[in-house]
């Protein structure tokens, strides 16, 4: 089972405490109004529309995750509401099984307080420790704010996929990046 070894509590840049922890099946419904929330906000930051995925796809989300030794999917938690979840995925290819990609949203109101932050500490402490070597994700190019964070966490840019993807009819480009969590020989 992948799970995360208890919460991992840290204080946030206004005082309040963040707790991140493993997914659980209650943590469907909230999930959903997360990535909803983060859906549909003015500027594109995420793939899916609102309301593309429901709560039941979610509850299947986290107990597959818990059933994948090599895949974890972590929520943050501030004062009983959800913040922000962050989500590691093996890569598929058998020569990169030391790379696993993230996935992670913030919701707005807990932003530049270090959540995410909390998030891809607890990811990064558990993907070394389960023979992950690389983390590896991708965000759009206009999402100045999440490349800056992403920057200030280690990663850096390995790529550009030009009009990779179409959401609503509209094309995006992908910039993709890493972070080492070894020292590559």
């Amino acid at each position: 089972m992948a799970k995360l070894g208890g919460e991992i509590a840290s204080t946030l840049r206004d005082g309040r405490e963040v707790r991140v922890r493993t997914a659980q099946a209650r943590d469907a419904r909230p999930l959903r109004e997360l990535i909803d929330g983060v859906a549909a906000e003015p500027e594109v930051t995420l793939l899916v529309l609102p309301g593309q995925v429901d709560a039941r796809t979610w509850r299947r989300r986290i107990i597959d995750s818990a059933a994948d030794p090599r895949s974890i999917l972590l929520t943050a938690v501030v004062g009983g509401e959800l913040a922000g979840n962050l989500g590691l995925r093996p890569d598929p290819h058998p020569c990169s099984a030391h790379v696993a990609w993230v996935g992670m949203s913030v919701a707005a109101p807990w932003r530049g307080l270090g959540v995410g932050g909390a998030l891809l500490e607890a990811a990064s402490g558990w993907a070394a420790a389960n023979g992950v070597d690389k983390l590896v994700l991708s965000v759009f190019p206009h999402n100045a704010r999440a490349v800056r964070f992403y920057e200030h966490q280690g990663f850096v840019r390995e790529g550009l996929r030009r009009a990779h993807f179409r959401r609503a009819a509209e094309y995006h480009d992908e910039v993709l990046m890493a972070r080492f969590l070894t020292t590559p020989l």
